[in-house]
């Protein structure tokens, strides 16, 4: 039951990645940035249909590892791999948010307006403090599964 609401996650957040992967895909100019110096001024830029189809298989080469990874585990009959299995789903949502969260970063980065990047910092430390709490909440199910078995 744990593992079908987890998924339902996992699901959710593989729906929001792929409507804002391609609204910033519609809003990136030919050329696009996607590295900066010191100062802030460009300094790498690939194509539009690389940085997509790079994306696309980076984003859906990931998903699908952690999901057969975790179809694996929950198929076991153990509960500590059931509980890794859980896990992972939920991992795998947590990087989908960052995923989003970088290419709107990306989109922001090659907008026409001029944009504060600073004030979009928060949404990339809650991404990172989302994955603090998923490796904290792993290690303590992890330690109070092993006394339990």
């Amino acid at each position: 039951m744990t593992f079908k609401i987890v998924n339902t996650v996992r699901i959710l957040s593989i729906i929001a990645l792929v409507i804002v992967f391609f609204i910033s895909y519609a809003g990136l100019p030919e050329q696009v940035l996607i590295l900066l110096d010191e100062i802030g001024a460009p300094v790498q830029y690939v194509t539009r249909d690389l940085f997509f189809y790079g994306s696309l298989s980076f984003i859906v080469l990931s998903n699908a590892l952690l999901y057969v990874l975790s179809a694996i585990l929950a198929a076991s009959p153990k509960k500590t791999f059931q509980l890794i299995a859980n896990y992972l789903v939920v991992l795998t949502a947590i990087i989908n948010f960052f995923f989003s969260v970088s290419l709107t970063f990306v989109e922001i980065l090659n907008g026409r307006e001029n944009f504060n990047y600073s004030n979009f910092a928060p949404f990339f430390y809650l991404s990172e403090g989302l994955f603090a709490i998923w490796l904290m909440a792993f290690t303590y199910s992890l330690a109070t599964t092993k006394k339990d078995v």
